[in-house]
Parts: C-alpha cells; sequence; structure tokens
C-alpha cells in the first residue's frame, strides 16, 4: 500500500465496518429485510480486516521517526556524506607517504558504516515490534472495556436479540468514535501527481491483482503446502484464532 492511501483506505474502511455494525441497531428480528443482517456482518468483517491492513501499515514510518532510529540514520548519513579521497582528489604536492595511508583507513570506515547499518536494522526492527505490540495491547484492552460495557445490557435484557444488536451497534459507535483521533492526528503525504499516468497506471494495477491471485493460487498446491508447512500451520492457527475473538 502506498503511503499517500494509507489514511483514507484506514478511515474508508472503518467508516464502512462501523456503520455497517451500527446499522444493526435498526433490523428488527421480525423485520422482513432481517437477512440484511448476514451482509451487514460480511461487510463490518472485510472493514475491520482492510482497516487492519491500512492500520499496520503505518508500522514502518511510525518506528522510523523514534529516536534511536533516528539518531543512527543519522550517522549512516553522515559516513555516506563523508569525503572520500580519489586519486584525482589528492593534490600534487600531497607526497606518496600520506596518500598511501588513505587505503588503511577506507576498510575501516567502511567496517564501521555496516556495522551501524546493522545495529539500524535491528533497532528498527524492535521499534516496529514495540509500536505493534503495544497497538495490539491497547487495541484488545479498549475490546475488553467495551465488552464490559455491552454485557450490561445484554445481561440486564437476558440475552434478547435486540440486546445482542444493541451491543455490535455500541461496537460500531465505539469504532466511529475512536477513528477520530486517527482522521486528525495520523499524518497523510500528498497524492503524487497522476497527470499522464493514470491508465498506464490502471494497468499494472490490474495486472498486480491477476498476478496476486495466481501466486496465492500456486500457493495452495500440495506440494507447496508441503515445503511451506510451518506457514500453513500459523495461517491455520492465526484463522481459528482471529475468527474465534469475533464470538
Amino acid at each position: 500500500m502506498t503511503a499517500s492511501r494509507r489514511k483514507p483506505s484506514l478511515l474508508c474502511f472503518a467508516a464502512m465496518g462501523s456503520i455497517a455494525a451500527i446499522l444493526f441497531l435498526f433490523l428488527s428480528s421480525s423485520s422482513s429485510v432481517w437477512y440484511l443482517s448476514s451482509i451487514l456482518a460480511v461487510v463490518a468483517n472485510v472493514g475491520f480486516g482492510a482497516s487492519i491492513v491500512a492500520m499496520n501499515a503505518y508500522l514502518p514510518s511510525l518506528a522510523e521517526e523514534a529516536p534511536d532510529v533516528v539518531s543512527l540514520r543519522h550517522q549512516i548519513e553522515f559516513h555516506n556524506t563523508s569525503v572520500v579521497v580519489s586519486d584525482g582528489d589528492l593534490d600534487a604536492d600531497t607526497n606518496l607517504e600520506s596518500s598511501s595511508l588513505l587505503p588503511d583507513t577506507m576498510p575501516l570506515v567502511s567496517e564501521e558504516r555496516k556495522k551501524i547499518e546493522s545495529q539500524y536494522q535491528t533497532v528498527l526492527a524492535t521499534e516496529t515490534s514495540r509500536i505493534s505490540s503495544m497497538g495490539i495491547a491497547l487495541g484488545y484492552g479498549a475490546g475488553i472495556c467495551l465488552l464490559i460495557v455491552a454485557l450490561i445490557p445484554v445481561t440486564k435484557l437476558n440475552g434478547s436479540t435486540f440486546a445482542l444488536r444493541l451491543a455490535i451497534g455500541l461496537s460500531g459507535i465505539w469504532w466511529a468514535l475512536f477513528s477520530i483521533p486517527a482522521a486528525i492526528w495520523l499524518p497523510n503525504p500528498p497524492f503524487p501527481s497522476m497527470e499522464g499516468t493514470m491508465d498506464h497506471k490502471e494497468r499494472n494495477l490490474s495486472r498486480e491483482i491477476v498476478a496476486a491471485w495466481i501466486r496465492l493460487i500456486n500457493m495452495l498446491r500440495w506440494a507447496e503446502i508441503k515445503r511451506l508447512r510451518n506457514t500453513f500451520k500459523f495461517l491455520a492457527a492465526w484463522f481459528l484464532l482471529s475468527d474465534g475473538q469475533r464470538f
């Protein structure tokens, strides 16, 4: 997902999911269009899953702004902009003894830069994990708070269908309200100029979508499942966890 599309995608899918959840409040079980609840459930789940993808797209840029990561990045930039003296840059009066020392110092600079770059990648991964873990913890904490609030009407109304619709509607309202800070505070870079490139990008997008489906179909072959055994175990476990937590 490109940087310019993260925020619109996040807000669009959050709005889609929260509105679908709120609409459960107005869909009585005695209504002749009660079957629409299945469509609303699908829309809400798609909105939730897609908004999570858009939210995770912010992780790299947020981690890059951490103080430790910024400090190491500045060190890398300093090494990259250091003046490398070549043979042509040497003054004519430079003696051979001093110029012969340059090759000995260059490996030291290169090794130090590689060490800093390795440290940068490690710290960046650590910050990404920290922000992701904190976000997940806050999200589950907020979900537990809402669950406690929703249990009150469900208990008082003896688990009636209205109580269940009220609980789902409250989750949609909660979702919509807490999307407002994201809409205000999350940064969003401007869209790049599209003039003269829309057709080309649309063709590329269509090609990428088709290629993605082809890769998915190829990955589901039995030979690939055996080769990526641990990956499929993780996907199966995540499928059960992600669906189970909705119940």
